[in-house]
């Protein structure tokens, strides 16, 4: 007959076996699932957004966002929309504008190349050393800043420091005149402004000519006569023959006038034109969100 004092020696024994058994099987560090994880499947907004690459990587601008790395953010509070980032090899090359559609599907909005996309971070960070708000040795804890975008020409960093408030351009990064009250005023403004148009067709006709100093001559202050927004087709056959166009916009009120040139086009098979602006890279925006801004001038 065995004793208690054995039974119990046993029962220690066996529980740390069990112990070992279990330590090996799942070692420091490790999940304690014996599945493998899986990868998640495409969300429908990824989808979306490698069917627009599909047909843009088709042109020599676009090549490389085919293989390149999309990074989707959250666009801004209130904005229903989402910035796309794209990276290769470590750097930027080009971002895309997403926004969401009520009945599930998307919109695509503003899109560009260059190794400076909307938002970027590296620009603003540019910006608040150029015009001595933090210390070149800055840390990026000095700092907060949020994302605005109610639409391409209205599309601001807000940026905290020591409780002050200051804003900068979300494509130039450059320092603009703003309170807050200012852009209060150019949300209410924006509230009734249309969406983009929707991007139908698979196919796409890209124009792209050298770019100028919009700056070279001034129509806007001699008076000179714009386009008329009827005569927008006017603005792609100068551009069909290298001619120059200019973009001039005041988007944040009389402190604050842009002139951009226009260097091109993006014409998709669906009827929609997307002009190409030369702003610290190359900026698509569609051509009814600019004639609502802004003007045009040879």
């Amino acid at each position: 007959m065995i004793s208690a004092s054995v039974v119990k020696i046993m029962r220690v024994f066996c529980l740390l076996l069990t112990a070992a058994l279990l330590f090996s099987a799942f070692p420091a560090g490790s999940s304690a699932s014996p599945e493998p994880e899986q990868t998640a499947a495409p969300s429908k907004l990824e989808q979306q957004v490698n069917e627009w690459v599909s047909v843009l990587a088709k042109q020599k601008l676009f090549a490389d966002w085919q293989g390149a790395d999309p990074q989707i953010q959250a666009l801004g509070p209130g904005t229903h929309g989402w910035l796309v980032l794209f990276s290769k090899d470590g750097r930027h090359i080009g971002y895309m504008v997403v926004h969401a559609v009520t009945d599930g599907s998307f919109r695509m909005g503003e899109y560009g190349v260059g190794s400076f996309p909307l938002f970027s971070q590296q620009q603003l960070k540019r910006s608040l050393i150029r015009n001595e708000l933090i210390a070149a040795n800055a840390p990026s804890t000095s700092y907060s800043a949020v994302r605005h975008y109610l639409h391409p020409l209205a599309a601001v960093w807000e940026v905290k420091i020591d409780g002050k408030s200051y804003w900068l351009d979300a494509k130039t990064a450059e320092l603009l005149p703003l309170k807050q009250s200012d852009w209060d005023a150019i949300e209410e403004a924006a509230e009734d402004r249309p969406a983009a148009p929707l991007l139908t067709g698979n196919r796409s006709r890209l124009r792209l000519n050298p770019t100028f100093d919009a700056y070279e001559r001034l129509p806007w202050l001699t008076k000179e006569a714009p386009f008329a927004n009827k005569d927008m087709e006017k603005i792609v056959l100068r551009l069909n023959k290298k001619q120059r166009v200019r973009y001039v916009t005041e988007p944040y009120g009389e402190a604050m006038l842009y002139a951009a040139p226009v260097v091109g086009y993006q014409r998709w098979s669906g009827g929609r034109l997307d002009l190409a602006l030369h702003m610290e890279g190359t900026r698509f925006i569609p051509i009814e969100a600019l004639a609502r801004c802004g003007f045009f001038y040879r």
